[in-house]
Order: structure tokens, then C-alpha cells, then sequence
């Protein structure tokens, strides 16, 4: 054990005083952050240009009703957006309709091309009462790109203008309008739950979507980082001491299995330092923002648990496969079977997010390489998980984790001093079986 401490130190500290760790570690914050503070800065700046948008109104009753009901929905949008969207000054104009509707379609689109427009919408005269099934009855023309908040409250606001034209012609008193069509506010909560301890139905909490989706989407995607970090590298590290007979010194003074277990014990060292800052620095920044509340606590015990297995997992695999590779172009090739347990996840985030409890959500998260992402997802998400399902996730991936950690010494034992052509997959099957 001794020995194995004495090559885990020398890993460790050779990692986290590089510049080019510390730089990255300070880095990736900075990164993000300044992403999100330029998105905030660039979207207020950007409202300050007056975007003009023009309505072509061919029910010939429509169009001021329509106009207004859209200014409203712009000043709410503009008031909602939280300072991530641009709070952009729209201004409508009404356009009259002309005979020749492709000739005035085509003008109002050069228009759109020369900056005077920013977007024209166009009314359908059987709009107020379009026939079952019918199509191109609202339609409106842009050249923007992107995701924008027009394509959300445009729709909307130019329904709702319809339907007070329509009251109105029933006979409805413009008074009783804004009544009739009064928005009533949908409250999203969090599942209702009983109290272990006394049994009694817990009052439910209005549901916070930043803390129900973004929360957990963001450990997870930190558990992914930080496992990169600290297993990939040792792949190339590895193949290119074997390239250098840097193993066959070493081996007059540990074994094979103490060296291995060393550079395991260093990632695992180096993933909880820089993990353990990312999540200080998580807490300060929650703190200082008064959000300290969407802090996830009960997780961060979980977090650190499945992190120790992940990186145990990995770290292995990419010292047995740098320790089978002839140069570090092979360790290249070979990247992508120490990446498979992280992308795989990844990829399935969505439907996971969208049913938690689901069958595939649920079976992937027993599926030990996957378990410790998809379950820490799982468990960060409104309503979480049954209390036993963590703990046999936990559980079946600390046994894969020693299976992995066995038969990489087995694969290290015999690849570090192994010279020529690179081992393909079923060699290392029979390197792991045999010994």
C-alpha cells in the first residue's frame, strides 16, 4: 500500500500543480459564466434597435384589435424574459391589402431583405371563421434565424385578437371581453408525498424549474466533466510511458498492480479536487445570487459517491488500454471504448428528463457503466426516486467497478512490458481470462 500511496502522489501532484490544470480549472467557470453574462449583455444591447412588424389584414375588421393584443403580448414577453432574451421594441404597422397578393407578398419580403421589416404577418380573409381543416389561413414571413420569443407569443397574441373580434360581432360588450377571455394561471407543483415519520400527507410546494430540471441536468453534466478530466488523460499518459520504457524501471520497484492502483488512486484525487471546487464555488455563486435554495444538498452526498466509482471505472479501463497500445496513435483508436459509458448516457438525457420513472429511464440506470449518470439525474428530478433504487444502483456499480479494476491489472500486467502490433478486443478478452 505503501508504494501504491508513493506512485499516487507523484501522479497527483505532477497533475494539480501544472499550469496547465489550474488554468483550466479556473477556466471553465469563467467560460461559462462569461457565456451566460455575454448572452445577458449582447440580448439587453440588442433590444435597444426598433423592429418593426407589419400586419396585412384581409378580413378588413381585424387588424387594430390585432395590433393590440400583440403590443400586449410583447410588453409581457419583454417582462418575463429574466434578462436572457433581448426586451426588444416592436412596432406594428397596418398594411392595406392589395389584389395582387404574391406582387405585395413579394414587396413586403424585399422589404424584410433591407432591414425596413423585421417580420410581416398575413391574415387570410376567412380567418374570423375558417372552414374545418383549412390551411395558410395565418401566416407571417421572416429571414431571422434562431430561437426567438416571436414564434411563441406572435401565435398566441394573434389568436387571442381574433377572438375578441369575433365576441364582439356575436354581441358581446367590449367590457365583458377582457373578462371572457381572462387568463387563469396554471401552477405547476411537485408531487404530493407522505412523512416516514408520522405518516401524515406533506402540504406540496409550487415546483421551481430551474431547481427541477436545470439543477440536476447540470450536476450530472459536471459528474461527466469532472470524470473526463480525471481518467481520460491517463490513456495517452500510459501508452506513452510504454512508448518510452518508463514501466520497465518501474518495475524493479512496484508491481504492475500497485503501479496501476496508483495512477487509479491519483484520478481519484484529482477528479475530487476539482469537483470539490466546482461545487464551492457553486455554493458561493448561489449564495451571492440569494438563490442558495436551488442548491441540491441531499444529492451532493450521492454526487461524490457515484463520482468515486465513475472515475474508479474509467481511470482503470484507460490505464489497461494505454498499457495495450504500441504508440500513442493507438491509444487514439482506442478512445472511443473509454468514452462509450459517458456518451451513451448523455445521449439519453432527454427521455429521461421526460419520463424519470419510466421503463427505459428506469432500466438504464440499473445498467452499471450508465447507473452513476442516469441515476443521479433520475434522483435530482421532481419526485425522484424510491428510496432503495440509489442503493442497488450504487451497489452494482462498485461491483462492476472492482470487476473492471480486476481485469484491468490483468490486461496492465501483461500489456506494459508487451511490444509490436496492438492487441485487437478479443486478445484482451483472453489477456483478462488468462492472466
Amino acid at each position: 500500500m505503501h508504494r501504491v500511496l508513493i506512485v499516487a502522489r507523484r501522479d497527483y501532484l505532477q497533475t494539480v500543480l501544472s499550469k496547465a490544470f489550474l488554468f483550466g480549472l479556473v477556466l471553465m467557470p469563467l467560460l461559462f459564466g462569461g457565456g451566460f453574462l455575454a448572452i445577458m449583455v449582447a440580448n439587453k444591447s440588442g433590444g435597444t434597435k426598433e423592429q418593426r412588424i407589419a400586419i396585412v389584414d384581409r378580413t378588413g375588421v381585424s387588424a387594430a384589435t390585432l395590433i393590440q393584443a400583440c403590443e400586449q403580448a410583447s410588453r409581457e414577453g419583454n417582462a418575463n424574459s429574466g434578462g436572457m432574451s433581448a426586451a426588444q421594441k416592436f412596432v406594428f404597422e397596418q398594411v392595406a391589402p392589395e389584389a395582387d397578393e404574391p406582387a405585395q407578398l413579394l414587396e413586403l419580403s424585399d422589404r424584410v431583405r433591407r432591414g425596413g421589416l423585421f417580420m410581416f404577418v398575413d391574415i387570410s380573409a376567412n380567418a374570423l371563421r375558417p372552414p374545418p381543416g383549412a390551411t395558410h389561413v395565418i401566416r407571417y414571413y421572416t429571414n431571422a434565424t434562431g430561437i426567438n420569443l416571436q414564434g411563441i407569443w406572435l401565435p398566441a397574441a394573434i389568436n387571442d385578437g381574433l377572438r375578441r373580434v369575433r365576441l364582439e360581432q356575436l354581441g358581446v360588450e367590449p367590457a365583458k371581453v377582457d373578462e371572457s377571455l381572462r387568463i387563469i394561471p396554471v401552477e405547476r407543483m411537485d408531487l404530493v408525498t407522505r412523512d416516514p415519520a408520522t405518516g401524515a400527507v406533506a402540504k406540496s410546494e409550487k415546483s421551481n424549474a430551474a431547481q427541477a430540471e436545470l439543477v440536476p441536468f447540470f450536476l450530472a453534466f459536471l459528474l461527466v466533466l469532472v470524470v473526463m478530466a480525471g481518467a481520460a488523460p491517463n490513456l495517452g499518459a500510459v501508452a506513452e510511458d510504454k512508448v518510452q520504457r518508463v514501466f520497465e524501471m518501474l518495475l524493479v520497484s512496484a508491481s504492475s498492480f500497485e503501479l496501476m492502483m496508483g495512477k487509479v488512486i491519483a484520478s481519484l484525487g484529482i477528479a475530487l479536487t476539482s469537483s470539490a471546487f466546482y461545487i464551492i464555488g457553486g455554493m458561493f455563486a448561489l449564495a451571492g445570487l440569494a438563490m442558495f435554495g436551488a442548491a441540491p444538498l441531499d444529492l451532493l452526498p450521492w454526487f461524490f459517491a457515484f463520482l468515486i466509482v465513475e472515475v474508479a471505472m474509467l481511470s482503470a479501463l484507460a490505464v489497461a488500454l494505454g498499457s495495450a497500445c504500441s504508440s500513442t496513435q493507438d491509444a487514439q483508436q482506442l478512445a472511443f471504448l473509454l468514452f462509450l459509458p459517458v456518451f451513451i448516457p448523455m445521449f439519453t438525457l432527454t427521455p429521461v428528463m421526460q419520463q424519470p420513472n419510466g421503463v427505459f429511464a428506469t432500466t438504464m440506470s440499473f445498467i452499471p457503466p450508465f447507473t452513476p449518470i442516469v441515476m443521479l439525474l433520475r434522483q435530482g428530478l421532481p419526485g425522484g426516486v424510491p428510496w432503495w433504487e440509489p442503493w442497488l444502483g450504487l451497489a452494482g456499480a462498485i461491483a462492476y467497478a472492482l470487476f473492471i479494476v480486476w481485469a484491468a491489472s490483468r490486461i496492465f500486467r501483461i500489456g506494459i512490458l508487451s511490444q509490436g502490433k496492438t492487441p485487437k478486443l478479443a486478445e484482451l478478452a483472453q489477456w483478462v481470462v488468462r492472466g
